[in-house]
């Protein structure tokens, strides 16, 4: 068994702007502990599939070829930051992604449909394109961390061109996950 995820990865630019923010977000004195996420690890997750047989590798494999052939290559902006389920009370720490033209809504929900037979059924909660930054276990108000997460409201951190997606395995470790790229997608559609 392994555990896996399909996501979409950032070009090294909006990572370079993104591990930014993450640095102005550590030096606010906020008074909750934060689990930060590795820059390197911060990816658009397309869908999280869990535990999965090696076995029904290729199967999955087969199923997001199937997708690509029907979705062209095209740009979303990340921009913006706020917390799951409210900046006042985060659980999640998040910089956003804005998708005007619903295009990558609409690759996510084809991956997430295209893994329903096999199986692997997307979560309860509506897609919500976004990039995590970290995560609090405790979650309390913290008006300096509201305040750290306000200040990068407007901020753009690049352009995405979504031109392939990638099925990773994730390896849980005490000093944080690993990520191996398993297979990669490249959206050739008509």
């Amino acid at each position: 068994m392994i555990r896996a995820f399909i996501a979409i990865d950032l070009p090294w630019d909006a990572s370079a702007a993104i591990a930014e923010a993450q640095i102005r977000l550590k030096r606010a004195h906020v008074g909750v502990k934060v689990s930060w996420t590795k820059i390197e690890n911060v990816h658009l997750t397309l869908q999280f599939l869990g535990h999965i047989d090696g076995a029904k590798l290729e199967r999955i494999e087969h199923a997001l070829r199937d997708v690509v052939i029907h979705h062209k290559p095209f740009e979303i902006t990340i921009q913006g930051a706020g917390g799951f389920p409210d900046e006042r009370q985060p659980r999640v720490i998040w910089i956003g992604c804005q998708d005007p033209e619903g295009k990558l809504e609409t690759l996510a929900r084809a991956v997430q449909e295209s893994m329903r037979p096999l199986g692997l059924k997307p979560e309860h909660r509506e897609f919500s394109a976004h990039l995590t930054l970290g995560r609090i276990k405790m979650p309390r108000p913290d008006v300096a961390l509201t305040r750290a997460i306000d200040s990068l409201k407007n901020s753009v951190f690049g352009t995405l061109r979504v031109d392939s997606f990638h099925l990773y395995e994730s390896q849980l470790h005490p000093e944080g996950s690993i990520y191996k790229q398993i297979a990669s997608f490249f959206l050739i559609g008509p």
